[in-house]
C-alpha cells in the first residue's frame, strides 16, 4: 500500500535464455515449454520473498497449480533473451492468481494466468498462511485487499 492507502501490485520479474533443446522441429521454442518458463519465473519470485522448500515444510503448506491459461502471442528462438513479469493479482482463502507476460525486447511473445492451490500434507486444499499473503501484499498487514482481484 501506498501512503493513500492505495495497492500497489508488485511485478516481479525473471531472465532466461532459450536452449536449443527447447526448439521444436519448426526451430521455434515448443508450446509445452513455456509453462517451464512460468514456472521457472514463480520460483524465482518466491525466492525475492525469501519463500523456500523450507519454508513451505514449516508452514506445512504447498503450492500445487490447478490451471493455467496461455495465450501465444509470437515465436521466440534459440538465443532468444526472455523477460518474465509475475503479479499476484488474486488471492483467495486457498489459491493465489498469478498474471504472467513474456517478452522479448518490448514484444510480448506470451500472456499465461497461472492458479496455484495451497494444499497440506494430506494432499487437501488448504488455508494460505497470513505470513505468505502478507509477503504479497494480501492479508491483514496489507490493508483492506485480502481477497478478490486488486485495483
Amino acid at each position: 500500500m501506498n501512503w493513500r492507502g492505495e495497492f500497489i501490485m508488485r511485478t516481479y520479474q525473471a531472465q532466461l535464455e532459450v536452449r536449443g533443446y527447447e526448439l521444436d522441429s519448426y526451430g521455434h521454442v515448443n508450446h509445452a515449454v513455456y509453462p517451464s518458463y512460468l514456472e521457472q519465473a514463480r520460483w524465482k519470485m518466491l525466492q525475492q520473498e525469501d519463500i523456500s522448500l523450507k519454508t513451505f515444510a514449516e508452514w506445512k503448506r504447498w503450492p500445487v497449480v490447478a490451471e493455467i491459461r496461455l495465450q501465444y502471442k509470437r515465436p521466440t528462438f534459440m538465443g532468444d533473451l526472455l523477460d518474465i513479469e509475475t503479479r499476484v493479482v488474486e488471492c483467495g482463502k486457498v489459491h493465489f492468481l498469478f498474471a504472467q507476460t513474456i517478452r522479448r525486447g518490448a514484444e510480448i511473445v506470451l500472456e499465461g494466468e497461472v492458479k496455484a492451490v495451497i494444499v497440506n500434507e494430506s494432499g487437501r486444499a488448504a488455508s494460505i498462511p497470513d505470513e505468505m499473503k502478507a509477503r504479497f501484499g494480501f492479508g491483514p498487514t496489507a490493508g483492506s485487499q485480502s481477497e478478490g482481484r486488486t485495483p
